[in-house]
């Protein structure tokens, strides 16, 4: 499944604009509906939204699922 990912206010301090991922339409809940993404598709984002590595803004508002580090989601509301 495609979507346009565009998150909205803090989630995109820098006001970057919107990305194109391919994702399985498998959702969870963590603070609401997410898509999973892979850790590949999550640092793609993390980078669009801010390749600044010392800035503490949301990055995108990417989500990491789990302790391991290995699973991500990105919120559906910002999801087209």
């Amino acid at each position: 499944m495609n979507v346009t990912y565009e998150p909205a206010g803090i989630n995109n301090f820098h006001n970057s604009p919107a990305i194109n991922l391919r994702e399985s339409g498998e959702k969870s809940e963590f603070d609401g509906p997410v898509y999973r993404i892979s850790k590949r598709q999550a640092v793609r984002v993390e980078n669009h939204f801010c390749g600044i590595t010392d800035c503490h803004c949301a990055h995108g508002a990417v989500q990491q699922l789990n302790e391991d580090g290995t699973e991500f989601g990105i919120p559906a509301k910002y999801c087209i």
